[in-house]
């Protein structure tokens, strides 16, 4: 049942999209939207807009594709890189990481580099103590002077990701899969599952735009500007959300767990009638939903499509996800697969929906 999502998603993974870098993602969902869309655009941010319908009415489903990493900074006499974070990569779980260090644009351009700091025997008690901080790492990638590694193409502004692959976790076809930056390319592969669904039953009365967005990473900026272009008049984000995990009480995260379905958002953030919408659907459907209090921003794209150019009546769907923001993310296919199901049946709610944006409620 899963199997297919399993290899788009792997398949977006097998190519990095630091934020700022994406291209060679952007490759591969254009290729993957360009399957099941009418019309596939890039702008020039390089969010990449699949279109299904023609219709006068849009709506926009997003999900972003950038990822976290690293960027070098400075590359010392002896050949190692001294490196700074992309987003908001948590500095607990970088020391160790196995990284690519990008020095070309095609899919085999990499360095292999290992994160280092000194080994614990070489500390004294206070610094072992501690976490280190991304300012005393630097990556060995095995070279032994600044010039090699400028030779090799290592200088600042290039950027890394963990070298880590999507895998099942504990035994092959398990529901539950392991990778790094699942936030939020995963939600990319539910959006597929959504168009293939929509291309084979498509909405009468709407346009849908299916949005891989970029830039999420450091402060909404794809969602920004594509809200403001394509000026919808729904839009549903998705992204990631915390889930009970080892050490994780489910009083902190709301009690979401994974392989319970889908995450419904309600708060300030999102339109009451739209989340009730996809409640109703996802019950009528028999797709299991989880829902989550959100009182004030989201943090994903949402936050910025709500208030774009007028205002968009706007939702969120999540995906529940363990370890956000470390090169071992976990996520359950079956919560992917009908996150992309919910998705649907909501678009095909909104077809027959008459909400309006401004309804008058009084005239003298």
């Amino acid at each position: 049942m899963t199997e297919e999502l399993f290899k788009v998603l792997r398949g977006f993974m097998a190519a990095p999209a630091v934020t700022g870098f994406e291209e060679q993602r952007r490759k591969l969902i254009v290729e993957e939207f360009s399957r099941h869309c009418d019309v596939v655009e890039v702008d020039i941010m390089g969010n990449v807009i699949g279109t299904i319908g023609d219709a006068e009415r849009s709506v926009m489903l997003a999900g972003h594709y950038d990822q976290l990493g690293f960027m070098i900074k400075y590359v010392d006499d002896d050949g190692f890189a001294a490196f700074t974070n992309v987003g908001g990569w948590d500095k607990r779980v970088a020391y160790g990481t196995r990284v690519k260090v990008w020095v070309g644009d095609g899919p085999e351009d990499y360095l292999v580099g290992a994160v280092a700091v000194k080994a614990a025997h070489l500390t004294d008690e206070k610094e072992r103590d501690k976490s280190p901080e991304l300012k005393d790492m630097l990556i060995d990638f095995g070279t032994k002077s600044r010039e090699e590694a400028e030779k090799m193409g290592v200088k600042p502004g290039v950027v890394c990701t963990p070298y880590l692959d999507v895998t099942y976790l504990g035994k092959e076809s398990s529901d539950f899969v392991v990778g790094p930056a699942f936030d939020d390319v995963c939600c990319v592969a539910g959006l597929v599952e959504t168009m293939k669904m929509l291309k084979k039953d498509p909405p009468k009365n709407l346009k849908v735009h299916f949005v891989a967005t970029v830039q999420e990473e450091v402060g909404l900026r794809g969602a920004t500007i594509a809200a403001y272009n394509l000026h919808p008049w729904a839009a549903i984000a998705t992204d990631v959300t915390h889930a009970v995990a080892p050490g994780v009480k489910a009083s902190r995260v709301g009690g979401i767990e994974l392989g319970k379905g889908p995450v419904v958002a309600l708060g300030a953030n999102f339109t009451r009638a739209l989340w009730e919408t996809m409640e109703g659907e996802a019950e009528k459907a028999g797709i299991p939903c989880q829902r989550q209090g959100v009182p004030s921003r989201s943090g994903t794209d949402a936050w910025a499509i709500q208030v774009e150019r007028g205002g968009t009546i706007c939702g969120l769907i999540s995906m529940p996800n363990r370890s956000m923001h470390s090169p071992n993310e976990v996520i359950s296919l079956t919560d992917l697969k009908n996150l992309g199901k919910l998705m649907a049946v909501t678009v095909k709610a909104l077809d027959v929906c008459d909400l309006q944006h401004t309804v008058e409620v009084f005239r003298r």
